[in-house]
């Protein structure tokens, strides 16, 4: 067998592979003041014609544009709730609500929280009832079966 001759790379497919990033520190206070307005940082890439996967790896690369990212995202939830605070229409108050809820689940969420006291004696509840409550499983329609319990002298 006759080996395969060796070559060398022309010099131009020697070159790092990949496009070059198309990153610009301008782009650090663009996106402040962008987001500041109450776009999302979907609509900023697309402001400047990048992919917003481009915008995201950006915010992995460079320290000082993910910074800004950071101080822009709270711009852009002050803008919304300004506008929440102007708007006179019920759609565009479902708008600003809609948009507050996607922009900051944290702040804007719907919280539901049930809380329900019973007072049972242990001689009320059934055997299965006691496993579960000892071994912290789950009731019948999913929830935790909590109990405390209290020693009383019933004699």
């Amino acid at each position: 067998m006759r080996p395969f001759p060796q070559t060398t790379l022309p010099a131009h497919l020697k070159q790092p592979q990949g496009r070059p990033s198309e990153y610009r520190e301008e782009y650090d206070q663009l996106v402040i003041e962008f987001m500041g307005q109450g776009f999302s940082l979907t609509a900023f890439a697309g402001h400047i014609r990048v992919a917003r996967d481009t915008v995201y790896e950006w915010i992995k690369r460079h320290a000082s544009f993910s910074d800004a990212v950071a101080r822009a995202r709270p711009a852009r939830v002050a803008a919304l709730e300004a506008k929440l605070l102007r708007s006179r229409k019920g759609a565009e108050t479902s708008a600003a609500v809609f948009a507050l809820k996607n922009a900051d689940p944290e702040e804007w969420r719907d919280v539901r929280s049930v809380e329900h006291a019973h007072t049972l004696r242990a001689e009320q509840l059934t055997d299965a009832q006691l496993y579960a409550i000892a071994a912290g499983k789950a009731g019948a329609h999913g929830t935790v079966i909590d109990g405390e319990v209290v020693r009383s002298d019933t004699r």
